[in-house]
């Protein structure tokens, strides 16, 4: 697999342009761990129609983006949210609606945010990125506007992407989809579909990014091949970027993220079509980054998270995938070098779908579930 460290002094994505892929060696092979402590969820908050994303504000409370197409507030020490007024008319069907919300990195002084949501109609639709200033009691976003949106709409409500993470250097990340039944655009860096791009807060596109001339791909795109990017997440300590996407019947991924980087698909994959019919025999081919885990058969990931808290010693520095399939939390765990050891099913008895991980300011973990009347959990250690 790639898997290039930066050094921690440099927390600047033009270091991530300038990595270099170490030799591939294939997915990582895991076993069953298991953690010392055991854990149960904690409700926090309900009420929510299939929670898609967590914004935990300085002040306390939190917002939370439903995929019906709102985003709603939960004061502090609230149980349930209020719905925020002036957020984007989010095209609602399939698996469009709004997406992730999260804060701009100078939020306290600025009470900036962002939110990704599918725009459009059902015959053109894509996913688009709201920006705004969040009112000072919570309930509304003033001065907003698009920021982004994608150039190559599509005409079917699937594999949106949607995850935006913001990074150390001020700019932003956002994943995006194929589309589900346009797998092959994602070969090309000059449609922007399945990639992953980055921009800066006014949607602008940084000079450093790998297209940034748009001679060989969309300036705005960072790396391209995937298919439904679903959790993205940053280690400050080590600069890396992890992905982690959805693959067809089997063959979902986790990846580390390199600036122009072919992450394959559709030309190389360890899944197949739903009916069972190969879409390639190939899962490696020359110039296509290897994953840095697999799963087949599938979990469906939602949100990806790094633990880098003190609440859960036995945790700190491994992954926690959201999944959808099999209703369980995936605990991947890293040694120091971070490489992948093993694996770890977590809250299967609980009997819901997960969409969202996500490490809050007090260092606990939260997770969302991914129902009508959903709810946000934080994730404590049994009594």
């Amino acid at each position: 697999m790639s898997n290039t460290l930066l050094t921690t002094s440099a927390l600047t994505l033009a270091l991530l342009m300038g990595a270099c892929a170490a030799e591939d060696t294939g997915p990582a092979l895991t076993e069953d761990v298991t953690s010392a402590t055991s854990y149960e969820l904690e409700l926090v908050a309900e009420g929510f129609d299939m929670p898609w994303g967590v914004a935990f504000l300085p002040e306390g409370g939190m917002l939370v983006s439903e995929r019906d197409g709102r985003v709603s507030y939960v004061a502090p020490g609230a149980t349930s949210g209020v719905e925020i007024a002036n957020a984007p008319d989010a095209f609602v069907a399939g698996q469009g609606g709004m997406f992730d919300v999260v804060l701009d990195l100078d939020f306290a002084s600025n009470r900036i945010v962002y939110v990704s949501y599918a725009k459009g109609s059902a015959e053109a639709n894509g996913t688009a990125v709201y920006r705004a200033r969040l009112s000072e009691d919570g309930l509304t976003f003033e001065d907003g506007a698009d920021i982004f949106v994608v150039n190559d709409m599509r005409a079917t409500p699937a594999h949106y992407g949607g995850r935006m993470l913001p990074l150390p250097d001020g700019t932003l990340i956002l994943t995006l989809g194929e589309g589900f039944r346009y797998m092959q655009d994602a070969q090309d860096p000059m449609s922007d579909l399945g990639t992953i791009v980055r921009m800066n807060p006014d949607g602008s596109v940084p000079p450093d990014n790998p297209f940034a001339d748009g001679v060989n791909g969309l300036p705005h795109v960072w790396s391209y091949g995937h298919r439904n990017v679903q959790g993205i997440v940053f280690d400050e300590d080590t600069g890396r970027m992890y992905s982690m996407e959805h693959g067809p019947m089997g063959g979902d991924e986790i990846n580390i993220e390199i600036a122009g980087a072919n992450y394959g698909w559709p030309a190389i994959t360890y899944g197949v079509n739903y009916d069972g019919s190969i879409i390639t025999t190939q899962t490696e081919a020359p110039g296509m980054e290897q994953p840095m885990l697999v799963w087949v058969p599938s979990i469906a990931p939602g949100g990806l998270e790094l633990y880098t808290g003190d609440v859960y010693p036995d945790w700190k520095g491994d992954l926690f995938a959201a999944a959808l399939a099999g209703s369980k939390v995936q605990r991947v765990d890293l040694n120091e070098a971070g490489e992948v050891v093993g694996e770890e099913a977590l809250f299967e008895e609980f009997g819901a779908r997960f969409r969202q991980i996500v490490q809050g300011p007090d260092g606990y973990l939260y997770v969302t579930t991914d129902e009508i009347d959903g709810g946000v959990y934080r994730i404590v250690p049994s009594e």
